[in-house]
């Protein structure tokens, strides 16, 4: 090789180099443990959800891997690294389930995680016939199944939500129902155009005091027949009690927009606001991120779509839709082809202050016009209130078919990693790819933070669900809530977090619980994690 030569692959492999070390996140799935397909087919399209959870409190979050009409997977944290632990927690049992995500609560207040699974079975055609599952932790050893078919009708169920809907300090489960029947639509030459389906009704169970739960979706006015896909429980009014906000798929074809639900507590009924809100989009409703993006006290929120996404910037009475404003509306993979996009996540990824944007996409739709058959994730850095794509630098742009996502510092290095599950395709398109889950690793070197534990006691949730955090820094408010749902039938890690930038310590922060009290702090150092806990207690989150 000539001396030229040497010049130029010197300066290549350079520019390889420096472009690695400028990623922002590192693919590291093999690295620390975590290998796992999840095929697809006609029936497992949607779902892969994801749920953060710390199963035997270590103070090192676990997540769990829904895995459609395969094996789900528990990937129990090693200070770092993960091992496969399904079946030491006795979560081989669940073989035979169709789950489409699972969901983390203290369901019975004993201090431990259990969890619940959505399962899409029990009116197919074929399927597994089975029920959704509650999942109960003994003692942070082993779960138990307890069943709830007794209560739960027949459905397709797709996605829950979590949060006290009657402020009895116990956690109730919103299911969102899916579809029943999928026809089709013809034009008048019979050449088949699109979906006519039709929908199962959405059911809530109530918990009765840990001792299991009743169905009273109809009593509550949320028995909402639109093709369920996604929910959130959230205090979008912020008057003390969780309302919903209900993502439909099809829209378009239904005429069964997404839906907003103002809670009347102390009556035990929601009303239907989305009007108000200017809520009611039919679309292809995916998942919901929330967050407080432009930091006015108040959160916000980001629906994900096939084609045009949605962010619904909280006016207090109303929401304003400003996502195109903000250049992140994603409505096209490329040229004029849509995108398909599922999680959608607020985060601060550097701990500056404000929050960023991280989208997982991915084909599904055959039928849908000008869908885009392969789409890359995208990532957004907010730059005071504005977007900016900075998805080629980031380390997260696979072109692949991924789904539900979910946020947490599994390595305990003081930022936000991500975990993203990816449906493997048949197409030939995918078929020379690496169609596993994929852990991306944050490599932003965050600047300060400050992180919030919500720990419940009588007379409110241990999760804490439906109390919220103010951060007050340096001219900035900014809301945070107890992730109960996000994204596409996943939950993130219920750890609050509020970038500091280069302040070592945070000025003032309030504690909204749920019962109305307040808890108001000061003063407290960085790079820490807090457990504040109802009576009073603070205490720096130790791991064991």
């Amino acid at each position: 090789m000539n001396k030229l030569a040497w010049i130029i692959f010197g300066f290549a492999f350079f520019l390889s180099n420096e472009n690695l070390r400028a990623q922002y996140f590192e693919e590291v799935s093999a690295k620390v443990g975590v290998d796992y397909t999840y095929p697809g087919n006609d029936f497992q399209m949607v779902g892969g959800g994801l749920m953060v959870i710390d199963v035997n409190n270590d103070g090192w979050e676990d997540f769990f891997q829904s895995g459609g009409v395969f094996d789900s997977k528990l990937w129990l944290n090693q200070h770092g690294t993960f091992v496969d632990a399904t079946e030491r927690y006795g979560l081989d049992a669940l073989k035979g389930y169709f789950i489409q995500g699972a969901f983390c609560a203290d369901f019975n207040n004993d201090g431990y995680q259990d969890f619940f699974v959505v399962n899409y079975g029990t009116g197919m055609s074929r399927g597994d016939k089975k029920s959704p599952a509650l999942l109960k932790n003994i003692n942070g050893s082993h779960f138990e199944i307890v069943a709830v078919d007794d209560v739960l009708p027949p459905g397709n169920f797709s996605s829950a939500c979590l949060g006290d809907v009657n402020n009895d300090g116990w956690v109730d489960i919103y299911l969102t129902n899916y579809v029943a029947s999928m026809g089709a639509r013809y034009d008048s030459n019979g050449v088949e155009i699109g979906y006519n389906p039709t929908c199962f009704e959405n059911k809530l169970l109530i918990n009765k005091k840990g001792e299991g739960f009743v169905e009273m979706a109809e009593s509550y006015g949320l028995d909402d027949g639109g093709c369920g896909l996604s929910a959130s429980f959230t205090d979008f009014d912020q008057d003390g009690d969780v309302d919903l906000l209900l993502l439909n798929d099809f829209g378009e074809w239904t005429e069964q927009g997404n839906r907003c639900f103002r809670n009347d507590f102390p009556k035990e009924s929601f009303t239907d606001v989305t009007d108000q809100y200017g809520f009611g989009r039919e679309m292809y409703g995916m998942g919901i991120g929330q967050g407080d993006y432009d930091q006015d006290g108040d959160l916000d929120y980001y629906i994900t779509n096939i084609g045009r996404n949605c962010l619904f910037q909280n006016e207090g009475d109303s929401f304003k839709e400003v996502a195109r404003d903000l250049n992140i509306d994603n409505t096209y993979a490329y040229d004029s082809v849509f995108g398909t996009s599922w999680s959608g996540l607020f985060f601060d990824a550097e701990f500056d202050g404000d929050l960023d944007l991280y989208l997982s996409k991915g084909n599904v739709a055959t039928l849908v016009p000008k869908a885009a058959l392969s789409d890359a994730n995208r990532f957004f850095l907010n730059n005071e209130g504005s977007f900016e794509d900075h998805t080629m630098k980031s380390g997260v742009g696979d072109v692949l078919s991924h789904r539900g996502s979910i946020l947490f510092d599994y390595d305990k290095d003081g930022d936000l990693d991500i975990v993203s599950s990816v449906v493997k395709l048949p197409w030939s398109a995918f078929a020379n790819k690496d169609q596993k889950i994929k852990v991306y690793e944050n490599q932003l070197k965050a600047k300060n933070w400050i992180g919030i534990k919500l720990i419940g006691t009588e007379p409110i949730n241990r999760d804490a669900f439906g109390s919220s955090v103010l951060f007050e820094h340096q001219s900035k408010r900014m809301l945070r809530e107890v992730d109960a749902a996000s994204g596409l039938s996943s939950q993130s890690s219920r750890i609050v977090y509020f970038g500091l930038n280069d302040s070592k310590k945070l000025e003032k922060l309030t504690v909204n619980w749920s019962n109305g009290e307040k808890t108001e702090l000061k003063r407290l150092r960085a790079n820490r994690v807090y457990e504040v806990t109802l009576n009073g207690g603070v205490r720096v989150q130790k791991e064991k």
